[in-house]
Formats: C-alpha cells, structure tokens, sequence
C-alpha cells in the first residue's frame, strides 16, 4: 500500500506532518511518501499512489497562491482518477473548494480549539468501529459553510455543520477535525495556546485525559488505509 500525503503546513516546527506520518506509519504495510504543498512540490503523476492524504495549515482556505492552485488541480486529478482521498481541517476546505467553489467557504462564527464532540449523521466506512458521538482534536478558525453539491454529510458538530462530507461517487471523504492529534500533541498545543493568550476560545482545555481516544486515530486512518473492504460504500 503507498500512501501519499500532501503536506500544508506553514509553520516550519510542523513541516513534514509528523503526527500525519506517525499515524499512516502506524498501521503495517504502508510505503509512505511526504510531499511539501507550500513549496508547490506535487507528484505529476498519481498512479504510484493506492491513497492520497492532505494536511491541515495555518494557510487561509480563502488565500490564492500558485501552489494552492496546483493543489486544486492535483485535488481534481485524484477525483477525476477515483483516488481514494482523506482531507484534513485545511484539506477539507481545499476538497469543498474544487467541488463548490470559494462560496462555501467562511471564518467560523465559532472557531473550533481544542476538543470537540462530533456527531456522525450517517453510516459510512471512514467511520466504522465509532460510536454516534465521539470527541476529537480541533484546531479551525475557518470551516464549510455549506455542503458541497454531490456530497453526503457524514458528521456534524454543535459549532461546525460540516464536519466531514463523503463525496458521492468518488472515493474521496474530507473531516474538518484532527484525527491525527495524540494526547502528548494536543496537550502541548493547548498549552502554546494558553501562553500566547491570544483570546482563541478553548474547548475543554483542561479535560485532555478525559477526551482524548486513541480509538479514534486508530480506526479512522485504518479504515481508510486497510485496503479494498475499507472503502466499500464510499461510492454507493
């Protein structure tokens, strides 16, 4: 299995998307490949991939650079190919992007920091093994404001309506939360947050033991990386 993932990160202590790498390295038989997306260093060709992963970013979803535009692009061959795709926080808005257009994009009247209870609206395979509710890491000022034409909504959260959308025919699925954040991360991230007191509101800050679930990595990144059987009915 070759597992490509396209990393967004801005911020030079998280280039390379270690907790992404960490969390596709956990689960055996995966090759895995780290291109850099601000440094417009994307794959021509797609078809040395079996799955394709795009990192959040600090990079506004409603920012224009060539290197976002190549990534759209690179985000259209992967439809176009029926690549299977999981995009992450900025990822996901990048995915609503290509499929809507920038009008469904906006800064979140409630942005989303720190943990957050996500509700599955309907079944699907990305979320198997997962309870209704689960809570999970946020990290978002911006978000989808609206679901974009030929997806599902596949999760919701009492602040973000769009927080995962499966899009219809493709194998292709974007989640606005982190599931790739460990407890170690979050906790040293809420921390940052605190210091900098830069009026961000925190969700359950001092509730990290509580909230965190390892399940939840674990079997988000299973389902989308075990093979054949992981991805039955993304297309149905």
């Amino acid at each position: 299995m070759r597992a490509l993932i396209i990393d967004n990160n801005i911020s030079p202590d998280c280039w390379g998307s270690p907790d992404l790498r960490r969390s596709v390295a956990s689960v055996p038989g995966i090759t895995l490949t780290v291109r850099r997306g601000p440094q417009d260093d994307f794959p021509r060709d797609l078809s040395r991939f079996d799955r394709i992963i795009l990192s959040g970013s600090y990079t506004s979803c409603l920012d224009e650079a060539p290197w976002i535009a190549h990534e759209d692009e690179l985000i259209r061959r992967a439809l176009d190919e029926s690549k299977p795709l999981l995009a992450i926080c900025y990822g996901h808005q990048a995915l609503a992007r290509v499929l809507g257009g920038k009008k469904l994009l906006r800064k979140s009247q409630t942005p989303e920091f720190g943990w957050t209870k996500i509700e599955r609206r309907i079944d699907d395979p990305i979320f198997e093994g997962l309870p209704r509710a689960f809570h999970t890491f946020s990290s978002h000022f911006e978000e989808v404001s609206e679901l974009p034409p030929g997806t599902k909504l596949l999760a919701s959260s009492e602040s973000c309506e769009v927080q995962a959308f499966r899009v219809e025919g493709k194998p292709a699925v974007g989640v606005q939360f982190h599931p790739e954040r460990n407890l170690e991360e979050a906790i040293k991230t809420i921390s940052d947050w605190k210091r900098k007191k830069d009026g961000r509101p925190l969700s359950h800050p001092d509730e990290s033991t509580r909230h965190y679930d390892p399940k939840v990595v674990a079997t988000i990144f299973g389902n989308f990386l075990k093979g054949a059987s992981a991805l039955k009915g993304f297309s149905e």
